[in-house]
Protein backbone atom coordinates (compact mmCIF):
# COMPACT_ATOMS: atom_id res chain seq x y z
CA UNK A 1 0.00 0.00 0.00
CA UNK A 2 2.76 2.44 0.95
CA UNK A 3 4.50 2.20 -2.43
CA UNK A 4 1.32 2.47 -4.49
CA UNK A 5 0.00 5.46 -2.53
CA UNK A 6 3.35 7.25 -2.73
CA UNK A 7 3.75 6.79 -6.48
CA UNK A 8 0.17 8.00 -7.08
CA UNK A 9 0.61 11.12 -4.97
CA UNK A 10 -1.97 10.08 -2.38
CA UNK A 11 -1.35 11.70 1.01
CA UNK A 12 -1.23 9.10 3.80
CA UNK A 13 0.17 8.05 7.16
CA UNK A 14 1.25 4.45 7.75
CA UNK A 15 1.46 3.09 11.30
CA UNK A 16 3.19 -0.17 12.18
CA UNK A 17 3.01 -1.67 15.67
CA UNK A 18 6.36 -3.48 15.35
CA UNK A 19 9.84 -2.07 14.84
CA UNK A 20 10.28 -3.20 11.23
CA UNK A 21 8.39 -4.28 8.13
CA UNK A 22 7.36 -7.89 7.58
CA UNK A 23 4.29 -8.57 9.72
CA UNK A 24 4.27 -12.27 10.57
CA UNK A 25 7.54 -12.59 8.61
CA UNK A 26 9.32 -10.17 10.93
CA UNK A 27 11.14 -12.80 12.99
CA UNK A 28 11.98 -10.24 15.66
CA UNK A 29 8.27 -9.92 16.47
CA UNK A 30 6.45 -12.10 19.02
CA UNK A 31 3.76 -12.56 16.34
CA UNK A 32 6.17 -14.05 13.80
CA UNK A 33 5.74 -17.39 12.06
CA UNK A 34 7.41 -20.58 13.23
CA UNK A 35 11.15 -20.24 12.68
CA UNK A 36 11.46 -23.40 10.57
CA UNK A 37 8.68 -22.30 8.24
CA UNK A 38 9.20 -22.13 4.50
CA UNK A 39 6.91 -20.36 2.08
CA UNK A 40 4.28 -22.67 0.61
CA UNK A 41 4.08 -20.58 -2.54
CA UNK A 42 6.82 -20.47 -5.16
CA UNK A 43 8.83 -17.36 -5.87
CA UNK A 44 7.02 -16.74 -9.18
CA UNK A 45 3.58 -16.51 -7.54
CA UNK A 46 4.81 -14.85 -4.33
CA UNK A 47 6.98 -11.88 -5.30
CA UNK A 48 5.75 -8.35 -5.74
CA UNK A 49 5.04 -7.35 -9.32
CA UNK A 50 8.11 -5.13 -9.63
CA UNK A 51 10.69 -6.85 -7.40
CA UNK A 52 12.05 -10.37 -7.78
CA UNK A 53 13.72 -12.62 -5.24
CA UNK A 54 17.48 -13.03 -5.23
CA UNK A 55 18.57 -15.23 -8.15
CA UNK A 56 20.46 -17.68 -5.95
CA UNK A 57 17.51 -18.34 -3.63
CA UNK A 58 15.56 -21.60 -3.68
CA UNK A 59 12.11 -21.99 -5.22
CA UNK A 60 10.55 -21.94 -1.74
CA UNK A 61 12.12 -19.30 0.50
CA UNK A 62 12.68 -19.77 4.23
CA UNK A 63 11.11 -17.52 6.84
CA UNK A 64 14.42 -15.69 7.25
CA UNK A 65 14.66 -15.15 3.50
CA UNK A 66 11.07 -13.89 3.39
CA UNK A 67 12.01 -11.38 6.08
CA UNK A 68 15.09 -10.30 4.09
CA UNK A 69 13.01 -9.91 0.92
CA UNK A 70 10.43 -7.63 2.53
CA UNK A 71 13.14 -5.49 4.11
CA UNK A 72 14.98 -5.29 0.78
CA UNK A 73 11.75 -4.24 -0.95
CA UNK A 74 11.21 -1.44 1.55
CA UNK A 75 14.82 -0.29 1.13
CA UNK A 76 14.80 -0.56 -2.68
CA UNK A 77 11.80 1.72 -3.08
CA UNK A 78 12.46 4.06 -0.15
CA UNK A 79 9.42 2.99 1.85
CA UNK A 80 10.92 3.16 5.35
CA UNK A 81 10.68 6.94 5.39
CA UNK A 82 6.90 6.70 4.91
CA UNK A 83 6.25 4.35 7.85
CA UNK A 84 5.91 5.24 11.54
CA UNK A 85 7.14 2.20 13.48
CA UNK A 86 6.45 1.06 17.06
CA UNK A 87 3.08 2.80 16.90
CA UNK A 88 0.01 0.71 17.56
CA UNK A 89 -3.43 1.75 16.35
CA UNK A 90 -5.73 1.42 19.35
CA UNK A 91 -9.03 2.42 17.78
CA UNK A 92 -10.59 3.18 14.40
CA UNK A 93 -14.05 4.69 14.44
CA UNK A 94 -16.27 5.93 11.64
CA UNK A 95 -17.82 9.37 12.02
CA UNK A 96 -20.26 11.30 9.89
CA UNK A 97 -17.45 13.04 8.01
CA UNK A 98 -14.71 10.43 7.90
CA UNK A 99 -12.66 8.49 10.42
CA UNK A 100 -11.10 8.98 13.84
CA UNK A 101 -7.93 7.02 14.57
CA UNK A 102 -6.52 6.74 18.09
CA UNK A 103 -2.85 5.80 18.40
CA UNK A 104 -0.98 4.19 21.26
CA UNK A 105 -0.01 6.82 23.83
CA UNK A 106 -2.30 9.50 22.43
CA UNK A 107 -5.52 10.67 24.09
CA UNK A 108 -6.92 12.67 21.17
CA UNK A 109 -7.91 10.78 17.99
CA UNK A 110 -6.61 11.92 14.62
CA UNK A 111 -9.07 12.67 11.80
CA UNK A 112 -8.65 10.93 8.44
CA UNK A 113 -10.59 10.95 5.17
CA UNK A 114 -10.16 7.21 4.70
CA UNK A 115 -8.70 4.04 6.18
CA UNK A 116 -6.89 1.01 4.76
CA UNK A 117 -6.65 -2.01 7.07
CA UNK A 118 -3.58 -4.01 6.04
CA UNK A 119 -3.02 -6.07 9.19
CA UNK A 120 -3.90 -9.42 7.66
CA UNK A 121 -5.78 -11.97 9.75
CA UNK A 122 -3.25 -14.57 10.89
CA UNK A 123 -2.60 -13.31 14.39
CA UNK A 124 -5.74 -13.93 16.52
CA UNK A 125 -5.45 -17.63 17.53
CA UNK A 126 -8.49 -19.87 17.36
CA UNK A 127 -8.49 -22.50 20.12
CA UNK A 128 -11.16 -25.23 20.35
CA UNK A 129 -12.80 -26.33 23.57
CA UNK A 130 -12.85 -30.04 24.48
CA UNK A 131 -14.11 -31.81 27.61
CA UNK A 132 -11.63 -32.29 30.41
CA UNK A 133 -8.42 -30.59 31.41
CA UNK A 134 -4.96 -31.16 29.96
CA UNK A 135 -2.24 -30.77 32.59
CA UNK A 136 0.77 -30.73 30.27
CA UNK A 137 2.18 -27.83 28.29
CA UNK A 138 -0.25 -26.17 25.86
CA UNK A 139 0.65 -23.85 22.98
CA UNK A 140 -1.00 -22.51 19.88
CA UNK A 141 1.06 -22.88 16.71
CA UNK A 142 1.28 -19.07 16.83
CA UNK A 143 3.47 -19.45 19.97
CA UNK A 144 5.83 -22.10 18.59
CA UNK A 145 8.96 -20.31 17.43
CA UNK A 146 11.70 -22.94 17.29
CA UNK A 147 12.27 -26.68 17.23
CA UNK A 148 13.93 -26.38 20.64
CA UNK A 149 10.44 -26.15 22.16
CA UNK A 150 9.75 -29.68 20.86
CA UNK A 151 12.99 -31.42 21.75
CA UNK A 152 12.61 -34.63 23.72
CA UNK A 153 8.84 -34.20 24.19
CA UNK A 154 5.83 -36.29 23.26
CA UNK A 155 4.16 -33.78 20.97
CA UNK A 156 0.52 -33.82 19.89
CA UNK A 157 -0.39 -31.44 17.06
CA UNK A 158 -4.10 -30.82 16.49
CA UNK A 159 -5.05 -29.44 13.08
CA UNK A 160 -4.10 -30.18 9.49
CA UNK A 161 -2.94 -26.92 7.92
CA UNK A 162 0.50 -25.92 6.74
CA UNK A 163 1.65 -24.85 10.21
CA UNK A 164 0.65 -28.25 11.59
CA UNK A 165 2.77 -30.23 9.14
CA UNK A 166 5.71 -27.83 9.53
CA UNK A 167 5.72 -28.40 13.29
CA UNK A 168 5.20 -32.15 12.88
CA UNK A 169 8.24 -32.30 10.61
CA UNK A 170 10.46 -31.01 13.42
CA UNK A 171 8.66 -33.02 16.10
CA UNK A 172 9.28 -36.19 14.07
CA UNK A 173 13.03 -35.56 14.23
CA UNK A 174 13.52 -33.79 17.55
CA UNK A 175 10.61 -34.90 19.70
CA UNK A 176 10.29 -38.17 21.59
CA UNK A 177 7.02 -38.82 19.76
CA UNK A 178 4.97 -36.98 17.13
CA UNK A 179 1.21 -37.52 17.13
CA UNK A 180 -1.17 -35.84 14.72
CA UNK A 181 -4.89 -35.38 15.39
CA UNK A 182 -7.34 -34.39 12.63
CA UNK A 183 -11.12 -34.19 12.94
CA UNK A 184 -11.26 -34.54 9.17
CA UNK A 185 -8.71 -35.57 6.57
CA UNK A 186 -7.40 -33.14 4.00
CA UNK A 187 -5.61 -33.51 0.70
CA UNK A 188 -1.84 -33.29 1.04
CA UNK A 189 0.01 -31.86 -1.94
CA UNK A 190 3.73 -32.21 -2.65
CA UNK A 191 5.48 -28.91 -3.28
CA UNK A 192 6.73 -30.15 -6.65
CA UNK A 193 4.80 -31.78 -9.50
CA UNK A 194 6.76 -33.10 -12.47
CA UNK A 195 9.78 -31.19 -11.16
CA UNK A 196 7.89 -27.88 -11.14
CA UNK A 197 6.43 -25.91 -8.20
CA UNK A 198 2.92 -27.22 -7.60
CA UNK A 199 1.30 -23.79 -7.53
CA UNK A 200 2.77 -22.84 -10.92
CA UNK A 201 1.63 -26.16 -12.42
CA UNK A 202 -1.91 -25.53 -11.17
CA UNK A 203 -1.72 -21.93 -12.32
CA UNK A 204 -0.68 -22.96 -15.83
CA UNK A 205 -3.25 -25.75 -16.12
CA UNK A 206 -5.96 -23.35 -14.96
CA UNK A 207 -5.33 -21.29 -18.10
CA UNK A 208 -6.34 -24.16 -20.39
CA UNK A 209 -9.73 -23.60 -22.11
CA UNK A 210 -11.27 -26.74 -20.61
CA UNK A 211 -14.51 -27.31 -18.67
CA UNK A 212 -13.92 -26.98 -14.94
CA UNK A 213 -15.21 -30.45 -14.10
CA UNK A 214 -12.83 -31.95 -16.65
CA UNK A 215 -9.96 -29.85 -15.31
CA UNK A 216 -10.52 -30.95 -11.72
CA UNK A 217 -10.83 -34.52 -12.92
CA UNK A 218 -7.31 -34.17 -14.32
CA UNK A 219 -6.08 -32.81 -10.97
CA UNK A 220 -7.65 -35.69 -9.03
CA UNK A 221 -6.28 -38.31 -11.40
CA UNK A 222 -2.84 -36.75 -11.23
CA UNK A 223 -2.85 -36.74 -7.43
CA UNK A 224 -4.03 -40.35 -7.35
CA UNK A 225 -1.22 -41.43 -9.69
CA UNK A 226 1.51 -39.43 -7.94
CA UNK A 227 0.48 -39.94 -4.31
CA UNK A 228 -2.08 -42.72 -4.15
CA UNK A 229 -5.15 -43.04 -1.97
CA UNK A 230 -5.31 -41.82 1.61
CA UNK A 231 -5.82 -45.40 2.75
CA UNK A 232 -2.24 -46.24 1.79
CA UNK A 233 -1.09 -43.90 4.54
CA UNK A 234 -3.57 -45.08 7.14
CA UNK A 235 -5.79 -42.03 6.67
CA UNK A 236 -9.54 -42.02 6.09
CA UNK A 237 -10.85 -40.65 2.81
CA UNK A 238 -11.60 -36.90 2.94
CA UNK A 239 -15.27 -35.98 3.31
CA UNK A 240 -14.94 -33.33 0.60
CA UNK A 241 -13.83 -33.07 -3.00
CA UNK A 242 -10.43 -31.80 -4.08
CA UNK A 243 -10.14 -28.00 -3.64
CA UNK A 244 -13.39 -27.74 -1.66
CA UNK A 245 -11.07 -27.28 1.30
CA UNK A 246 -7.62 -25.74 1.37
CA UNK A 247 -5.04 -28.45 0.49
CA UNK A 248 -1.99 -28.78 2.72
CA UNK A 249 1.43 -28.45 1.09
CA UNK A 250 4.19 -30.73 2.37
CA UNK A 251 6.94 -32.91 0.96
CA UNK A 252 7.53 -34.68 4.28
CA UNK A 253 4.22 -35.38 6.05
CA UNK A 254 3.20 -38.51 4.14
CA UNK A 255 6.78 -39.79 4.29
CA UNK A 256 6.74 -39.43 8.09
CA UNK A 257 3.50 -41.42 8.23
CA UNK A 258 4.78 -44.39 6.22
CA UNK A 259 7.99 -44.49 8.27
CA UNK A 260 6.13 -44.28 11.58
CA UNK A 261 7.78 -41.04 12.62
CA UNK A 262 4.32 -39.44 12.86
CA UNK A 263 1.26 -41.30 14.15
CA UNK A 264 -2.09 -40.11 12.79
CA UNK A 265 -5.15 -40.00 15.04
CA UNK A 266 -8.73 -38.82 14.53
CA UNK A 267 -10.26 -35.90 16.41
CA UNK A 268 -9.84 -35.25 20.13
CA UNK A 269 -12.68 -36.55 22.33
CA UNK A 270 -11.53 -35.47 25.79
CA UNK A 271 -8.48 -34.83 27.96
CA UNK A 272 -7.49 -36.01 31.40
CA UNK A 273 -4.17 -35.25 33.08
CA UNK A 274 -1.48 -35.76 30.45
CA UNK A 275 -3.57 -38.23 28.49
CA UNK A 276 -5.58 -37.26 25.43
CA UNK A 277 -8.44 -39.49 24.27
CA UNK A 278 -9.46 -39.64 20.61
CA UNK A 279 -12.77 -40.36 18.91
CA UNK A 280 -11.65 -43.90 17.93
CA UNK A 281 -11.35 -44.81 21.65
CA UNK A 282 -7.54 -44.76 21.59
CA UNK A 283 -5.44 -42.44 23.74
CA UNK A 284 -1.90 -41.12 24.08
CA UNK A 285 0.30 -39.69 26.82
CA UNK A 286 1.41 -36.23 25.76
CA UNK A 287 3.89 -33.69 27.13
CA UNK A 288 3.13 -30.85 24.73
CA UNK A 289 -0.23 -30.14 23.09
CA UNK A 290 -0.10 -27.73 20.14
CA UNK A 291 -3.29 -26.27 18.72
CA UNK A 292 -2.53 -25.76 15.02
CA UNK A 293 -6.15 -24.77 14.57
CA UNK A 294 -5.80 -21.54 12.67
CA UNK A 295 -6.92 -18.04 13.40
CA UNK A 296 -10.20 -16.23 13.77
CA UNK A 297 -10.80 -12.98 11.92
CA UNK A 298 -11.04 -10.27 14.54
CA UNK A 299 -10.01 -6.62 14.69
CA UNK A 300 -9.51 -5.44 18.28
CA UNK A 301 -9.03 -1.85 17.11
CA UNK A 302 -12.38 -1.52 15.32
CA UNK A 303 -15.89 -2.91 14.98
CA UNK A 304 -15.70 -6.27 13.20
CA UNK A 305 -18.93 -5.40 11.37
CA UNK A 306 -16.96 -2.99 9.19
CA UNK A 307 -15.62 -6.12 7.45
CA UNK A 308 -17.68 -9.14 8.52
CA UNK A 309 -21.35 -10.05 8.30
CA UNK A 310 -23.21 -11.74 11.16
CA UNK A 311 -22.03 -15.20 10.05
CA UNK A 312 -18.38 -14.13 9.94
CA UNK A 313 -18.09 -13.93 6.15
CA UNK A 314 -16.41 -11.02 4.43
CA UNK A 315 -18.90 -8.47 3.18
CA UNK A 316 -16.28 -6.54 1.24
CA UNK A 317 -16.29 -6.49 -2.55
CA UNK A 318 -13.43 -8.82 -3.64
CA UNK A 319 -12.28 -8.78 0.02
CA UNK A 320 -11.07 -5.22 -0.58
CA UNK A 321 -13.75 -2.53 -0.92
CA UNK A 322 -16.61 -1.68 1.42
CA UNK A 323 -19.79 -1.89 -0.60
CA UNK A 324 -21.39 1.28 0.78
CA UNK A 325 -18.44 3.42 1.86
CA UNK A 326 -15.88 4.84 -0.56
CA UNK A 327 -13.30 5.48 2.15
CA UNK A 328 -12.71 2.06 3.74
CA UNK A 329 -10.47 -0.63 2.28
CA UNK A 330 -8.68 -3.85 3.23
CA UNK A 331 -5.47 -5.31 1.80
CA UNK A 332 -4.22 -8.85 2.38
CA UNK A 333 -7.51 -10.06 3.85
CA UNK A 334 -7.77 -13.30 1.87
CA UNK A 335 -6.33 -16.81 1.61
CA UNK A 336 -5.14 -18.03 -1.80
CA UNK A 337 -5.78 -21.69 -2.55
CA UNK A 338 -2.44 -21.65 -4.35
CA UNK A 339 0.21 -19.00 -4.82
CA UNK A 340 1.18 -16.30 -2.35
CA UNK A 341 -0.46 -13.33 -0.65
CA UNK A 342 1.99 -10.53 -1.47
CA UNK A 343 1.44 -10.52 -5.23
CA UNK A 344 -2.35 -10.39 -4.91
CA UNK A 345 -2.10 -7.73 -2.20
CA UNK A 346 -0.01 -5.69 -4.65
CA UNK A 347 -2.88 -5.80 -7.15
CA UNK A 348 -5.26 -4.79 -4.36
CA UNK A 349 -3.08 -1.80 -3.50
CA UNK A 350 -2.97 -0.63 -7.10
CA UNK A 351 -6.74 -0.98 -7.44
CA UNK A 352 -7.39 0.92 -4.20
CA UNK A 353 -5.09 3.71 -5.38
CA UNK A 354 -6.86 3.79 -8.76
CA UNK A 355 -10.30 4.20 -7.15
CA UNK A 356 -9.12 6.91 -4.75
CA UNK A 357 -7.50 8.79 -7.64
CA UNK A 358 -10.61 8.41 -9.81
CA UNK A 359 -12.79 9.93 -7.09
CA UNK A 360 -10.73 13.11 -7.47
CA UNK A 361 -9.89 13.14 -11.18
CA UNK A 362 -12.31 10.87 -13.06
CA UNK A 363 -15.87 11.01 -11.61
CA UNK A 364 -17.33 8.87 -14.41
CA UNK A 365 -15.00 5.94 -13.72
CA UNK A 366 -15.50 6.40 -9.97
CA UNK A 367 -19.29 6.19 -10.46
CA UNK A 368 -18.91 3.05 -12.59
CA UNK A 369 -16.80 1.33 -9.94
CA UNK A 370 -19.02 2.53 -7.11
CA UNK A 371 -22.00 0.80 -8.72
CA UNK A 372 -19.95 -2.35 -9.34
CA UNK A 373 -18.65 -2.72 -5.81
CA UNK A 374 -22.10 -2.18 -4.34
CA UNK A 375 -23.72 -5.21 -6.00
CA UNK A 376 -21.00 -7.12 -7.87
CA UNK A 377 -20.37 -10.77 -6.96
CA UNK A 378 -17.61 -12.02 -9.27
CA UNK A 379 -16.47 -15.63 -9.13
CA UNK A 380 -13.00 -15.37 -7.60
CA UNK A 381 -12.98 -18.99 -6.43
CA UNK A 382 -13.07 -20.61 -9.89
CA UNK A 383 -16.59 -21.93 -9.41
CA UNK A 384 -15.65 -24.11 -6.43
CA UNK A 385 -18.00 -24.34 -3.47
CA UNK A 386 -15.68 -24.17 -0.46
CA UNK A 387 -16.37 -25.79 2.88
CA UNK A 388 -18.27 -23.53 5.28
CA UNK A 389 -15.52 -23.14 7.84
CA UNK A 390 -13.69 -20.02 9.10
CA UNK A 391 -10.58 -21.27 7.30
CA UNK A 392 -12.27 -21.03 3.90
CA UNK A 393 -14.32 -17.87 4.18
CA UNK A 394 -11.59 -15.76 2.61
CA UNK A 395 -10.40 -18.33 0.09
CA UNK A 396 -9.60 -17.15 -3.44
CA UNK A 397 -8.32 -18.71 -6.65
CA UNK A 398 -4.99 -17.01 -7.36
CA UNK A 399 -5.23 -16.90 -11.17
CA UNK A 400 -8.90 -15.96 -11.31
CA UNK A 401 -8.47 -13.20 -8.73
CA UNK A 402 -5.42 -11.81 -10.57
CA UNK A 403 -7.22 -11.80 -13.88
CA UNK A 404 -10.26 -10.05 -12.47
CA UNK A 405 -8.20 -7.31 -10.84
CA UNK A 406 -6.21 -6.83 -14.05
CA UNK A 407 -9.46 -6.25 -15.93
CA UNK A 408 -10.58 -3.71 -13.35
CA UNK A 409 -7.24 -1.88 -13.54
CA UNK A 410 -7.53 -1.64 -17.32
CA UNK A 411 -11.03 -0.19 -16.98
CA UNK A 412 -9.55 2.45 -14.70
CA UNK A 413 -7.11 3.23 -17.50
CA UNK A 414 -4.19 1.76 -15.58
CA UNK A 415 -1.71 -0.80 -16.86
CA UNK A 416 -2.17 -4.37 -15.67
CA UNK A 417 1.50 -4.30 -14.66
CA UNK A 418 3.41 -1.57 -12.80
CA UNK A 419 5.56 0.85 -14.75
CA UNK A 420 9.29 0.28 -15.02
CA UNK A 421 11.48 -2.79 -15.30
CA UNK A 422 11.35 -5.70 -12.90
CA UNK A 423 14.05 -5.11 -10.31
CA UNK A 424 15.90 -7.96 -8.65
CA UNK A 425 16.86 -8.27 -5.03
CA UNK A 426 20.48 -7.25 -4.50
CA UNK A 427 20.84 -5.90 -8.03
CA UNK A 428 20.74 -2.21 -7.08
CA UNK A 429 23.27 -2.70 -4.30
CA UNK A 430 25.59 -4.52 -6.69
CA UNK A 431 25.18 -1.78 -9.31
CA UNK A 432 25.91 0.88 -6.71
CA UNK A 433 28.99 -1.03 -5.57
CA UNK A 434 30.21 -1.39 -9.17
CA UNK A 435 29.64 2.31 -9.82
CA UNK A 436 31.61 3.21 -6.71
CA UNK A 437 34.50 0.96 -7.73
CA UNK A 438 34.50 2.54 -11.22
CA UNK A 439 34.66 6.05 -9.75
CA UNK A 440 37.49 4.98 -7.46
CA UNK A 441 39.48 3.57 -10.38
CA UNK A 442 38.81 6.67 -12.49
CA UNK A 443 40.11 8.95 -9.76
Amino acid sequence: MVKRFAENGIAFDCFEAEGDVGGIWNLDSPHAVYGSTYLNSSRKLTRYLDFDFSEDWPVYASAAQAQDYLRAYAEEFGLYEHITFNTRVEKIERTGEGWLVTLQGETEPRPYDGVVVATGHHWHPSVPDYPGTFEGEVLHSHDVKSKGQLKGKRVLVVGAGNSAVDILDDAAHDGEAAIHSMRRTYYFFPKLLFGKPTDTVIDRLSRAPLPRKFMYGIYKLGMLVLIGSHGRYGLPKPDHDLFEAHPTASNTYLDHLVHGRVVAKPGVARMEGNRVYFTDDTSAEVDLLIWATGFSVHFPFMDDSYVLDEQGWSKLFIHTFHRDWDDFFAAGLFDPAEGGVWQIADYQARLIAAFITAQENDPARADWFRALKRTGKPDIGHGIKRQDTPWHRFEIHHLRFRRYMKRLLKKFGASARPAGDLRKMGESRQNAKSAGETLKLAS
